[in-house]
């Protein structure tokens, strides 16, 4: 449940918030397209939703957080 800013334990966590949204930007908004050679799916190895790039030779996707060849 959404709570006011004044109702919140400790100031911390709602600045923590508003930083995050002003950096990463809103979640429910549309994201921009990665940049080519790159593409965002699951990785099987680590369970993680990451961030994959395309080796030089065009055959293996890289998962960026564990580095697994897809």
């Amino acid at each position: 449940m959404a709570q006011a800013p004044e109702e919140l334990p400790g100031p911390l966590l709602y600045q923590r918030y508003l930083r995050a949204l002003r950096r990463f930007g809103d979640p429910h908004e549309e994201q921009p397209a990665p940049s080519p050679g790159h593409v965002i799916r699951f990785c099987h190895a680590c369970g993680q939703r990451a961030m994959f790039r395309l080796d030089p030779e065009g055959i293996w996707y890289e998962c960026l957080h564990c580095k697994h060849l897809d």
